[in-house]
């Protein structure tokens, strides 16, 4: 299965600087279509005589990795966030970032994230234009967990130039973070225990969130179109087709979709379409480097999307990293954002 499709990029926080953004969305771009979507079908890793676990990752490859590795190298943020859940930051040597960029580790990494995981531009293992895969080689690691903005050149290189286990993460939907916590969890034995506790609240804040949605769809509670766009251009918004976990997302925060008719996991849509549909919500990622957030206002560059003031519907910025990181985080910020589509539901 290709890695590279451009077409269905998958999205990527956006950083202060939008050309370094674009620039990472067009050299990243990644399918992950056909992945194993939800964690029930996911086959339980094989040991191998007690020092290896062969594990089936999230585009269908069977990877043999050390069991517990104590050197890993992380390339995504979400992973990061559930290696750090687990109790596994020790184990992590280096991060995927671009020292050497405007603003450094915090390009792709928030000042809250550096600060819980005690990162810093010396964490970083050069990612941008290209992954500094000699580097990586050099560090030694046992493991590399990776999500799909990984090219397949370079995924190939660790493997087999440099022979190093090479696992991508890349869930499609909400329950499929979970399979991907349960996953890390095979591969580290030591972590079962606080895997089975954060699966649990993950999945209990999932149950929760269906039951409000089917509590809404029953009762006649409305179902309010949600645009979740976390970039735009002068042709339309970047957002979240059918069968990708941003989609999940509005689903199971009782909205619905209005990009539900685009053919691709993520896609542009339309500007003169999104007007048409002028959805009762428009949830629009902003940069975590940036102040307008805070104050919760619209930060000046997105008044300048397309259409922006003929759009009607209530505008809400939000975290970037809510609504492009499938991880744990993302969950547990569900109920966050049922209250802001539904203020009087239960979760509010």
């Amino acid at each position: 299965m290709s890695l590279n499709d451009p077409a269905s990029a998958p999205p990527r926080p956006a950083i202060g600087r939008t050309t370094v953004v674009v620039a990472l969305l067009l050299v990243a771009g990644l399918s992950i279509g056909g992945t194993a979507a939800y964690y029930e079908l996911r086959p339980a890793g094989t040991a191998g005589g007690g020092s290896t676990v062969t594990v089936v990752d999230d585009l269908g490859r069977t990877v043999t990795t050390p069991v517990d590795p104590g050197r890993v190298v992380v390339l995504s943020p979400s992973i990061v966030d559930t290696l750090y859940r687990l109790g596994l930051r020790d184990r992590i040597v280096a991060v995927g970032c671009t020292a050497s960029l405007e603003g450094g580790i915090e390009n792709e990494y928030s000042p809250n994230q550096t600060a819980a995981w005690g990162l810093s531009n010396a964490s970083c293992l050069t990612d941008f234009p290209n992954l500094n895969t000699e580097g990586i080689a050099n560090l030694t690691p046992g493991l590399v967990l990776a999500s799909t903005l990984t090219s397949q050149v370079a995924v190939g290189q660790l493997t087999d130039t440099y022979h190093l286990p090479v696992v991508l993460l890349a869930p499609t939907t909400l329950e499929g973070i979970v399979g991907d916590v349960r996953l890390v969890s095979e591969i580290f034995p030591s972590a079962a225990s606080a895997s089975t506790a954060l699966e649990a609240t993950l999945e209990s804040t999932l149950a929760t969130a269906a039951g409000e949605d089917a509590n809404l769809s029953t009762g006649g509670g409305a179902t309010p179109g949600v645009l979740l766009s976390y970039y735009f251009d002068a042709g339309g918004y970047y957002t979240y087709g059918p069968g990708s976990f941003g989609a999940s997302l509005i689903d199971l925060a009782g909205g619905s979709n209005v990009a539900s008719g685009v053919p691709l996991l993520y896609a542009e849509m339309n500007a003169t379409a999104v007007l048409d549909d002028q959805p009762a919500f428009v949830l629009y990622g902003t940069s975590w480097n940036d102040p307008y957030l805070v104050a919760f206002e619209t930060p000046d560059v997105w008044p300048t999307a397309p259409y922006w003031a003929q759009l009607t519907g209530t505008k809400i910025p939000i975290d970037v990293t809510e609504v492009t990181e499938p991880s744990p985080s993302m969950i547990l910020e569900l109920p966050h954002l049922e209250n802001l589509l539904h203020p009087a539901s239960p979760s509010g």
